[in-house]
């Protein structure tokens, strides 16, 4: 998530084409280590990562971009460097972009990827031993897929490993949000603009309060997406008007989280959205779900994605026994 386009001021269509002409986003070589192939599962573009040693379990795993920019090449190197500390599959997808298809396109299209999963993707993946995974807005994706799966909605999982997620609408009175407003890879008003684009019709919830307290669910969710919780949350003083924003755009306002699958999260310390990953956290422990829960201090949001960083590295190493245990 470059923050040039998404905190100048000007025309979104231009801010997005800069985005998606980002020439960051490369598809690395194969390797001793890890394999990759290519697949289709009825028109959804997917990228399989195969640690050649040996494998258990597959992550259905989602890329960042702000929901609005991003394909298979996204996160490729960071894809690769999760199959090899996980000793899993990772199976990434190609999902539909804001604002042509905003919420919850790319959410059913990361359920369609954990179906395709399910049904053992032509004997490539072991249906017994999924889980779900993805970095910012992937790891939004990732996580409301794994409340999906919690309702019986989508395929059992057995992980859920959420990358420096979005797990909350923009909140500028959180601490983080204060903190990181300018010269970062993603800042409190790149946030605010990627959550505008995505969810479309909250768009006036866009900056609001706290999670929603246990039982506050609505009636309905936002015409055409997926049945589920719409939190009813009233935008602060000078937002632009009230609005609900739905559960599964916001994971964090789940009036309930019992019986979640068993959760790896990441933070960083730099970053606009570590608040509520740490929150989230402890709501999930609250709840009686495993959490392992890794704060990196003194690095940005993007820094998961640097090639082959320290930081990076001991992050993926520190993670990888609690996504071994869940296969196990």
């Amino acid at each position: 998530m470059p923050s040039g386009a998404t905190d100048a001021d000007g025309d979104d269509a231009a801010r997005i084409a800069e985005l998606r002409a980002n020439p960051s986003w490369v598809r690395m070589p194969d390797d001793e280590v890890v394999e990759s192939q290519d697949l289709d599962a009825d028109g959804l573009a997917l990228r399989l990562y195969r640690p050649r040693a040996g494998h258990r379990g597959t992550l259905v795993f989602a890329h960042g971009g702000g929901w609005v920019a991003g394909d298979l090449d996204n996160n490729d190197a960071l894809c690769r460097a999760l199959a090899a500390a996980t000793d899993a599959q990772v199976l990434s997808v190609d999902y539909r972009l804001a604002p042509e298809h905003p919420f919850p396109a790319g959410l059913d299209d990361c359920e369609r990827a954990l179906r395709f999963a399910a049904s053992g993707a032509g004997g490539l993946i072991d249906p017994a031993l999924l889980g779900v995974a993805g970095h910012s807005a992937g790891g939004n994706l990732a996580a409301a897929l794994a409340l999906r799966s919690r309702e019986g909605r989508a395929p059992g999982i057995r992980v859920q490993v959420l990358l420096c997620p979005v797990l909350d609408a923009p909140d500028p009175d959180r601490p983080s949000y204060r903190a990181h407003t300018e010269n970062l890879p993603l800042t409190a008003k790149g946030m605010q603009w990627y959550w505008g684009l995505y969810l479309q019709e909250a768009a006036g919830a866009g900056s609001v309060g706290p999670a929603v307290a246990p039982g506050g669910v609505a009636a309905s969710a936002p015409e055409g997406s997926a049945p589920g919780p719409v939190a009813q949350v009233a935008a602060p003083a000078g937002a632009a008007s009230d609005g609900a924003v739905p559960v599964e755009a916001a994971p964090l306002r789940a009036p309930d989280l019992a019986g979640s699958a068993p959760a790896v999260i990441v933070a960083a310390s730099v970053d606009p959205l570590s608040d509520e990953a740490e929150e989230y956290a402890g709501r999930l422990a609250a709840s009686g779900v495993p959490v392992e829960f890794v704060r990196r201090e003194g690095v940005p949001h993007l820094f998961l994605v640097f090639p082959s960083t320290p930081a990076r590295d001991e992050v993926l190493a520190a993670i990888a026994p609690a996504v071994r245990r869940a296969f196990a």
